[in-house]
C-alpha cells in the first residue's frame, strides 16, 4: 500500500470514527441531562446509607472497646486503692497498742481513718465495674 493513499484512508476512518462518536457522546448528554434529579436523589440516599452503615461499624468496633478498657481501668483503680489502703493498715496495725492512748495516738487514728477511706474507694471501684458489666450484659 503506498504510504499517501494509506494515510487518506486513515484520514477518512478518523473522522467518521469521531463524528460518531461526537453523536454519541451528545445522545448521551442529553438523556442525562433529562434523568439528573433521579441520579442525584440515588447518589444521595447512597451516601446516607453509608454515612449510617460505617456509624454501625465504628459502633461495632469501638463500643466494645470502650466498654472493657472502661471496665479494666476501673479493676485497675481499685487494685490500686487496696494497695495503699493495706499500706496504710500495715501501719495501723503496727501501731495498734496505741488505739485507746498514748504518745502515737493520732497517727493510729489518722491511719485507721485512711485505711478505711482507701478500702471504700477499693470496693466502690469493683462494684462500679461490676455494674457496668452487668448493664451490659442485660443490653
Amino acid at each position: 500500500m503506498e504510504p499517501d493513499r494509506f494515510g487518506r484512508k486513515l484520514g477518512v476512518g478518523v473522522r467518521v470514527g469521531a463524528g460518531i462518536l461526537r453523536d454519541r457522546a451528545s445522545q448521551t448528554a442529553h438523556s442525562m441531562h433529562q434523568e439528573a434529579p433521579v441520579y442525584i436523589e440515588r447518589g444521595a440516599q447512597q451516601g446516607r446509607s453509608a454515612v449510617r452503615g460505617a456509624r454501625k461499624f465504628s459502633q461495632s468496633i469501638w463500643g466494645p472497646f470502650a466498654h472493657a478498657s472502661g471496665v479494666l481501668w476501673l479493676e485497675i483503680t481499685g487494685l490500686f486503692f487496696a494497695i495503699f489502703g493495706l499500706f496504710f493498715a500495715q501501719n495501723a496495725w503496727r501501731l495498734r497498742q496505741a488505739w485507746y492512748s498514748g504518745p502515737d495516738h493520732p497517727r493510729f487514728l489518722l491511719y485507721t481513718a485512711v485505711t478505711l477511706v482507701f478500702f471504700y474507694f477499693t470496693f466502690s471501684s469493683f462494684y462500679q465495674a461490676r455494674t457496668k458489666e452487668k448493664r451490659k450484659k442485660t443490653q
